[in-house]
């Protein structure tokens, strides 16, 4: 769109205006949804999650935007821990996982960096800005912050209108909190449960929730408290490469396959986590009259984890025989053990203060928070005993892509088994002993303010209405971190016999497949290496303190022509951004300096809208629409932090941010029909069109000669700009069979599918391997995710099968389309059940992960597998309590 026609736009939208009445109309979040107006005058929705799966879906009609509504009702049909997992449910999302979890959401395949969210309307922000989505450093939202007990709906609007928040490429999610707004009598909900995870055999988890509210008189108020405990065991490996991404790029020799299978070190990994879940808060509200509404909401969300961490790797020297007749090599190795242990805390505070007031035929209404993320790693405890590099290892990793065969032994002609629990392998005459201590603290906190007005305008023969407010946010991220280093020299009396037991674990690790550590006295270790590395120095490579404001203004004007709903409108949004890095320079007699440096952007930008729905009937509806949003660099991304890393291998790594980096923006075209069914139920088809300019991505350079990696290669990393697109059809289908006859009235079927083709530039001829413009899917993004449930709901009974699946999507890029990292297609199943006693009681069972799907990453070729982590299954029963 030229800036002639933006300015024509907004000079039409603003005359709005100036015109003529019409009173707006807010939902009512309590669970009914607001019916149209009669005598065709439009009205401005607010869109809430209703708790009744049947008002969200009314709800979601009649909105002027296009969204997916979940009620608390449908999230607690599922076996899901956190609002990430109850957002994979919905149409177009699709779910990054962590640890076992669902951690990040993608909307409709883009990249989840790129969308927006919120809580309660109150901008929500990430706690750990190095760990966001598809490594990218960006602005993603960790979800899994937040429990399901501490929500009571969630709404993703796939189309954004003026009066929210520009943010949102992809779209934006609202986690809506308990409302005390429509009580009407006292209430109190328990549920209470506890469960079994027989991957590492740990009780657990444990759920705890409570809510409890009243009116009286014009107050009302609402309680919630939330806890979830889980002890979550990880079994993982990971091989790593021995050229690791030095074939075929820049022109280097081509390493096909077996070459390029060459390992370079095996990773056996054992995890334990204890994550503690929480979630509390409470909204007290006063109404004097119908006309006058004010309320004041605090929420608190998190989690407080520790991890118990044991590696056994065997270190190869990438020298391997040729294979044998069973596809066999056989390399020396240096065994290794590394224990971790760490705790962290995320932590999401959301405080909101505001009301609404009618006089007449204006209305208003305002809001005034305070929104603050906070990563705080207490401690991080490591130390890594080396052995001799004297070991022999036979493997095989070219027979099965998902299970790579191992087997290692004292001596070369391979006879003497190698046993990796025997203690007095490492550490004293065998190796060293490397001890390392971390510490970081982040902040990121936001003041904000919004003002709305609507009026009624009366507009070429029929009534709307104009809304218009401005909104401010003035927002401060920082990151602090410290470390610690120290080694022991083989030969020293630090051995890892005094730190651990000399006997197998009590479990099969990886199914019995793969060697591990010994068992660890977490303790000692951390004893070891808090008395190795006395204090933390300040590590100054990825703080930085920053500060971002933003002022926006908006006008939009929504009305009905009988049949036909419009909604118009332009939001204006003015930026500004300082980021501060420290930064070390070194002159030409080789001496350092640090020095803190600020760069300041400032831009503005204009995002105008069109929206239609069409009503052919009561039932069916047909949307057509025209959005514009931005997704702004993440603070690391724009800063002008740089350094470099000799510490990685195999070669060291100069990472830097871009402070040239521009926003991404985007023009979205939406068109989407819709078929409402009796029971909440849904058919829908939709398809859209995403143009993004500027698109944010990771950017590598890998083994380039350079003078910074004194006499090395080394690999470069940045971020930078590029154009691309996202194009798909959503397909949605939910229906309850209640026609059939009898107990076969309760059965039904949700499911949902989307197809999503992205592309953009991954490397430019002049940095990628093979010469040529090398081409690709957005990072993050599954060309093909779905979800399908079935279900039997009658009576007291409820019984529902569900299983998601996603398909593989870029994680990483590594220098040459050939060698990024792939996560891999993951198809889940979980079981969720529940029977009503009587009126006020609830038992229910739910178990999930029932078909053990791992996470796994590729690099490149699907045969370098790079990870795969088994969880195992979760079963969990318990009661629900309400009066």
């Amino acid at each position: 769109m030229t800036s002639k026609s933006l300015k024509l736009v907004s000079a039409s939208v603003l005359a709005l205006c100036l015109m003529g009445p019409q009173s707006g109309y807010a939902a009512d979040a309590a669970g009914k949804a607001p019916e149209k107006a009669d005598n065709d005058q439009a009205e401005t929705i607010v869109v809430t999650a209703s708790r009744q799966e049947d008002a969200s879906r009314a709800t979601q009609k009649i909105a002027p935007v296009l969204v997916n509504i979940q009620s608390i009702e449908t999230i607690k049909k599922y076996p899901d821990f956190n609002a990430a997992e109850a957002l994979g449910r919905i149409p177009g999302i699709s779910l990054s996982t962590d640890t076992g979890e669902g951690r990040f959401v993608n909307i409709r395949g883009i990249d989840a960096n790129l969308n927006g969210a919120t809580y309660g309307g109150v901008v929500l922000l990430n706690t750990f800005p190095a760990g966001t989505a598809a490594s990218g450093s960006g602005r993603a939202v960790e979800f899994d912050t937040v429990p399901t007990g501490a929500i009571d709906g969630i709404v993703v609007y796939k189309t954004l209108s003026p009066d929210r928040e520009a943010e949102g490429l992809g779209g934006q999610i609202d986690l809506t909190p308990r409302t005390a707004r429509n009580i009407t009598k006292p209430f109190v909900e328990i549920e209470l449960g506890a469960g079994y995870e027989p991957l590492h055999h740990h009780a657990g988890p444990y759920t705890g929730s409570i809510a409890v509210g009243a009116k009286m008189g014009d107050f009302s108020f609402v309680l919630t408290g939330s806890r979830k405990d889980d002890n979550r065991g990880v079994d993982d490996t990971e091989p790593s490469y021995a050229n690791d991404g030095a074939c075929g790029v820049n022109g280097g020799t081509s390493c096909g396959a077996p070459l390029d299978r060459v390992l370079g070190r095996a990773d056996f990994r054992r995890y334990d986590y204890d994550r503690r879940r929480f979630g509390y808060g409470g909204e007290l509200d006063y109404a004097p009259s119908a006309d006058h509404h004010y309320y004041a909401r605090v929420d608190v969300a998190g989690y407080i984890e520790r991890a118990l961490k044991d590696h056994f790797y065997a270190n190869f020297d990438g020298n391997p025989s040729a294979p044998d007749a069973q596809g066999y090599v056989v390399d020396r190795f240096q065994p290794q053990i590394d224990i971790v242990n760490l705790q962290e805390t995320h932590r999401n505070t959301v405080a909101a203060t505001g009301g609404e007031d009618r006089f007449g035929d204006l209305q208003i209404d305002y809001r005034a928070a305070y929104s603050r993320a906070t990563y705080n790693e207490g401690y991080y405890n490591e130390a890594r005993f080396y052995g001799s590099d004297t070991y022999y290892g036979r493997y095989n990793n070219t027979a099965d892509p998902k299970r790579f065969y191992y087997q290692f032994f004292q001596d070369a002609a391979l006879t003497v088994p190698f046993n990796s629990f025997d203690t007095s392998q490492y550490g004293g005459a065998n190796g060293k002993v490397a001890l390392s201590s971390f510490s970081e603290h982040d902040a990121d906190y936001e003041y904000s303010g919004v003002f709305n007005a609507r009026y009624p305008v009366a507009l070429f023969g029929s009534t709307g209405t104009v809304k218009a407010g401005i909104s401010i946010r003035r927002r401060t991220k920082n990151v602090y971190d410290f470390a610690g280093f120290n080694t022991y020299p083989a030969g020293s009396t630090v051995v890892l016999s005094d730190y651990a037991q000399n006997a197998p674990q009590p479990y099969n690790y990886y199914y019995g497949r793969y060697p591990t550590s010994p068992i660890a006295n977490y303790a000692a270790i951390a004893n070891l290496v808090n008395t190795g590395i006395p204090t933390l120095s300040p590590s100054l490579g990825r703080d930085f303190n920053d500060k971002e404001n933003i002022t926006a203004g908006y006008a939009m004007y929504t009305v009905d022509y009988g049949k036909l709903d419009v909604l118009t409108g332009v939001r204006v949004e003015v930026t500004s951004e300082t980021y501060g890095n420290y930064l070390t320079t070194t002159d030409v007699m080789g001496n350092s300096s640090t020095s803190f440096v600020n760069n300041i952007k400032k831009y503005t930008n204009i995002f105008p809208t069109l929206q239609l729905k069409y009503q052919f009937s009561n039932e069916l509806q047909l949307r057509a629409i025209y959005s514009t949003g931005i997704a702004r660099p993440g603070f690391s991304q724009a800063g002008g932090n740089a350094g470099v890393d000799f510490t990685t291998a195999p070669r060291p790594v100069y990472s830097a941010g871009n402070p040239n980096l521009k926003p991404t923006t985007g023009n979205n075209f939406d068109l989407d029909l819709e078929y409402y069914l009796p029971h909440g139920g849904i058919i829908q088809v939709g398809v859209f069109d995403k143009e993004f300019k500027n698109y944010i991505f990771k950017s590598a350079q890998v083994n380039q000669p350079n003078p910074i990696f004194l006499g090395q290669n080394g690999d470069f990393v940045t971020y930078i700009n590029e154009s691309a697109y996202a194009r798909g059809i959503e397909i949605a289908y939910q229906q309850k069979f209640a026609f059939l006859p009898g107990v076969l009235s309760g059965l039904g079927v949700e499911a949902n599918l989307t197809l999503v083709k992205s592309h953009f530039r991954e490397y430019a001829a002049a940095v990628s391997g093979d010469g040529t413009d090398q081409y690709g899917s957005l990072p993050g993004t599954s060309n093909v995710t779905w979800n399908l449930a079935g279900f039997y709901e009658k009576g007291p009974v409820s019984v529902r099968l569900s299983s998601q699946y996603v398909s593989a999507s870029l994680f990483a890029l590594n220098g040459d389309k050939s060698l990024d990292t792939i996560q891999a297609a993951r198809l889940t199943m979980d079981l969720t059940s529940s029977y009503k006693v009587g009126s006020h009681y609830e038992v229910f069972f739910a178990a999930k992960n029932l078909l053990n799907t791992p996470l796994r990453y590729n690099d490149g070729a699907a045969y370098r597998t790079q990870q795969i982590e088994y969880y195992g299954a979760t079963y969990e029963g318990g009661v629900r309590i309400k009066f």
